[in-house]
């Protein structure tokens, strides 16, 4: 076949796809088969002119789509037509085996179950527990793996989706990192971090599926879930009341007074957000945080200088504010620990006082008390 230009191979790149359809081939299997995930870009040079898509040129697909499925095109007949096998081998017997590594909330500590993924197509997963049964869907997506399962079993059907990044290696990886959504056996919509581990063979799966994880992936989805209420609010008021009504009562613009290395008080700005947010000022950079209230007592600021605000990972500085009560003067008092503000680990007492009744504190008669974590020598 002579050099063809783009749009003459997409033409022929869609025959094949349709011819192969007759066939009971679908293009999700076909994907697989080249291990390519663009063909419906590839077949629509119109809305897709770029001459090269995921690394080959439509030329090149179309050749490898072929000769894969041992077609070739009748240029007499302008029609796609078996080569000479005259059959093709609709069928794989591809099976790769991971373990699935997830935090099992409601018994405190990292599990497992066994994965299998079948001609790239169809997933069975069997839990560690030896109870619950799923079966799914698996597709890849340009640089993302989806599976979607169903708990088999049951009278109520239960779904999850799992969704891990592959990168450009579609398919093989050793390890892969996602996130999976679901419902807990309770009935609450749940979330979290998962890890997928490559097995070599089901042998070794089903050992592996019986060995604790490794404490590197326990590190990594310790106490990692986030789980949804069972409610129906029937307006936003209702999502968070007693949580509301504490941050509307806190938000605004503070003074934090705390301690530096002399026993020295000094002051900076503080900002409490109406939004769960946070800003002080520490060293002319300005550090954003979030908020937990997690009862009536306190509400824990805590501040990361990154931007997504990935403060799990690690917090530069932690305030811990009594919002129960505070000083006949309004001033609020606070512990708080610290990685960087006195240039080693530290605990200290603080303060906070609202910006405009700053100047009625006399800040000499505030107790100082603080803590650096130094070496003994």
């Amino acid at each position: 076949m002579d050099t063809l230009s783009s749009k003459e191979a997409a033409i022929l790149i869609s025959k094949v796809i349709e011819f192969l359809k007759t066939k009971k081939i679908t293009q999700q299997e076909i994907e697989s088969r080249l291990n390519y995930t663009s063909l419906s870009k590839a077949k629509n040079s119109e809305r897709y002119p770029q001459s090269v898509i995921e690394r080959k040129t439509r030329q090149e697909l179309l050749n490898e789509l072929l000769n894969e499925f041992s077609l070739h095109y009748n240029e007499v007949y302008d029609r796609i037509e078996l080569g000479a096998e005259k059959k093709i081998n609709a069928s794989l017997s591809d099976v790769s085996y991971y373990i699935m590594h997830y935090y099992a909330f409601s018994r405190n500590l990292v599990d497992r179950a066994l994965v299998q993924i079948i001609n790239k197509r169809k997933v069975i997963i069997d839990y560690h527990l030896g109870d619950e049964h799923w079966e799914g869907t698996f597709n890849v997506i340009e640089n993302y793996t989806f599976i979607e399962a169903q708990k088999l079993g049951y009278t109520t059907p239960v779904k999850k989706l799992i969704c891990l990044f592959s990168g450009t290696m579609k398919y093989g990886r050793p390890i892969l990192l996602g996130t999976y959504s679901t419902v807990k056996r309770d009935g609450y919509p749940a979330a979290g971090r998962i890890v997928f581990q490559k097995i070599e063979n089901l042998e070794l799966a089903e050992k592996a599926l019986n060995q604790n994880s490794d404490d590197r992936i326990i590190g990594y989805l310790k106490n990692d879930v986030i789980i949804s209420k069972t409610i129906t609010p029937n307006s936003l008021d209702e999502l968070l009341p007693i949580k509301i009504s504490l941050l509307n009562t806190i938000s605004g613009a503070y003074t934090l007074i705390y301690p530096v290395n002399n026993n020295k008080l000094i002051q900076t700005d503080l900002i409490i957000k109406e939004n769960f947010q946070a800003e002080i000022l520490i060293n002319k950079t300005i550090i954003k945080g979030k908020l937990f209230i997690e009862n009536i007592n306190t509400v824990q600021c805590k501040f990361n200088i990154t931007k997504d605000l990935n403060i799990d990972d690690f917090s530069l500085l932690t305030l811990i504010i009594n919002i129960r009560k505070k000083s006949s003067e309004n001033i609020y008092s606070a512990t708080a620990t610290s990685s960087i503000i006195h240039g080693a680990a530290s605990s200290f007492g603080c303060y906070l006082v609202r910006s405009k009744d700053f100047n009625k504190v006399d800040i000499d008669k505030l107790p100082s008390k603080l803590i650096l974590c130094e070496p003994l020598e």
